[in-house]
């Protein structure tokens, strides 16, 4: 008996990192994977999030937007969308379903990939902007990321690839009698049809995905525990025993604060999510939710009397808003706040 020949010896010493460098479009492979799937199910996380679309919970696209406001250089653009929060954050799980799908088949490839590039820019500068130092925020990675593949297309391994190399082989079978212009009407058909296809599949799927994940969430609570204060309004200036009720916006009764505990408001002076807290009794702060090292909205700990941010870990003090862990190195802004016998102000 012979042994394996030397090149099949060759072969099988071979990893796998090498085989993909050696397999065309191998490395377009590894990262239109990577980018596909991660866009595919941030897109189907954001559906299946029944959270995502409630104003009252802090990781809503509503206080998102509230939050990016404050902070980004593009504020301005952001906030009419926040009069169209709901919309906004549907579109934008639609466009990284659709980037997701279309990377990961290859399909349309180019376009998804800049379809890519421009969320992440979004992103970018409405939430990340300001992370110090700038490499800690993801958003820019993904911007860079999805260069090789808006400039080199999908590549192998791809419907485009597929798609093409039949196109490529009827125009080579084509006889006299058939016209470069119907070989061309055709191909465009054909990937159209095959776009439809994989476009209702993908409604289906997102669909399914925010119908089962509001099924099992019905009956859940939010993951917060903080009791969330009505919206805000302006109280008239009651009397009590002759002295007027502090100028400013009421957010609900002190009663409503559990002691050594917090609960949420919308801060009116800037429209942002924002705590109040009651460290001991009788005693009241008030801060904004919106963390200062790249605009998440934070969430409230017990007992620890803490703030974490769930992007990048940051921990703030809820009794002075002090920075207890970085990244993020400037305290939580402090609201003003009164207790007028047992009302809440907060100005704005």
């Amino acid at each position: 008996m012979t042994g394996p020949r030397p090149q099949q010896r060759d072969r099988s010493r071979q990893g796998v990192l090498a085989r993909l460098r050696d397999m065309p479009g191998g490395s377009q492979l590894v990262l239109r994977a990577f980018l596909g799937v991660t866009f595919t199910y941030a897109g189907l996380q954001k559906l299946a999030n029944r959270f995502f679309f409630n104003a009252a919970n802090p990781g809503s696209i509503q206080s998102q937007l509230h939050a990016s406001i404050a902070t980004s250089p593009i504020g301005a653009l952001l906030r009419p969308a926040a009069h169209v929060a709901v919309l906004v954050g549907l579109l934008i799980a639609v466009a990284e379903l659709a980037v997701g799908l279309g990377t990961l088949l290859g399909l349309f490839g180019r376009i998804a990939a800049a379809g890519g590039m421009v969320l992440s820019l979004i992103l970018f500068l409405s939430v990340s902007f300001n992370t110090t130092p700038y490499f800690y925020g993801s958003d820019i990675v993904f911007l860079f990321a999805w260069t090789p593949l808006v400039i080199a297309g999908s590549g192998a391994w791809s419907l485009d690839d597929a798609l093409a190399r039949r196109d490529a082989d009827e125009l080579a079978t084509a006889t006299a009698s058939q016209g470069a212009a119907a070989l061309d009407r055709r191909a465009a058909l054909r990937k159209l049809g095959v776009s439809a296809a994989f476009g209702s599949f993908a409604v289906v799927t997102g669909a399914m995905t925010a119908a089962v994940g509001r099924m099992f969430s019905s009956a859940a609570k939010s993951t917060s525990s903080t009791p969330t204060l009505p919206p805000s309004t302006t109280q008239p200036g009651a009397t009590t025993g002759g002295t007027s009720s502090p100028k400013g916006s009421y957010i609900g009764l002190a009663t409503e604060v559990p002691v050594k505990g917090a609960s949420q408001f919308t801060d009116p002076a800037q429209g942002i999510p924002a705590y109040v807290v009651q460290p001991s009794e009788g005693s009241f702060v008030a801060f904004s939710a919106v963390c200062t090292h790249m605009g998440c909205t934070v969430g409230f700990y017990q007992p620890e009397l803490q703030f974490r941010c769930p992007c990048h870990g940051s921990i703030f003090s809820a009794t002075t808003g002090a920075v207890l862990q970085g990244p993020a190195s400037v305290p939580l802004p402090r609201v003003s706040i009164e207790d007028s016998d047992g009302k809440l102000f907060v100005d704005g």
